[in-house]
């Protein structure tokens, strides 16, 4: 793992074919980078290879396939801030592709785990990278599909992380989520108007 930061991380266009896009990395080795995130030891380096190689486009496809985007999510709270933030970099470079996008939805702990990070990260660029991959969650969300939270609690926190230290993109990305969120809390024009009405509340 360290011979691959010392290699890849002060050139990150060694990791593809001649800084070309053509060839993409090995599946073994991209698995093994990508379980090392679950290693404290060499979580940090990890964090550093991961994000090198996802600057490829082909990387990222081999990525997705051997369980980049669950991992990540799931070694997120075990990593430090540093390796956090270069994780949540790789991640948004993964939802770039439809797949990766994907299965960021499915991930029934993708959302909590984006707002525990907006929560706890001071520098702006986790908090951007953690709302550019909520916005994907809800922006690409089916109509009438369950939502991991509640849109109104996701907005409360993007609403917090945008108070504090956050990127010029970051705020172009919160404010384009909270359009989203808003959207997913209005009524539905095309349901039938005939539905019950609610029973009367005893106050």
């Amino acid at each position: 793992m360290y011979l691959l930061e010392h290699s890849l991380v002060p050139n990150p266009v060694a990791a593809v074919d001649g800084g070309g896009n053509s060839v993409a990395c090995p599946d073994t080795v991209l698995r093994g980078v990508v379980g090392c995130l679950k290693d404290r030891r060499v979580a940090k380096s990890a964090s550093k290879v991961l994000l090198a190689l996802c600057l490829s486009e082909n990387n990222r496809h081999v990525a997705v396939e051997v369980g980049a985007v669950g991992v990540v999510v799931d070694s997120l709270s075990d990593l430090d801030v540093a390796a956090a933030e270069r994780s949540l970099a790789a991640l948004e470079l993964l939802c770039t592709m439809a797949e990766g996008a994907e299965e960021v939805r499915d991930h029934a702990l993708a959302v909590p785990m984006m707002v525990e990070v907006m929560g706890r990260m001071d520098g702006s660029r986790g908090k951007e990278y953690a709302i550019s991959v909520l916005a994907v969650i809800y922006g690409g969300a089916c109509d009438g599909a369950p939502l991991a939270a509640p849109p109104e609690e996701v907005a409360r926190a993007v609403m917090l992380a945008l108070q504090g230290d956050c990127s010029a993109r970051g705020r172009r990305k919160g404010a384009q989520l909270l359009k989203i969120l808003q959207n997913h809390g209005r009524p539905d024009p095309t349901r039938d108007e005939e539905e019950p009405e609610p029973e009367p509340r005893v106050v």
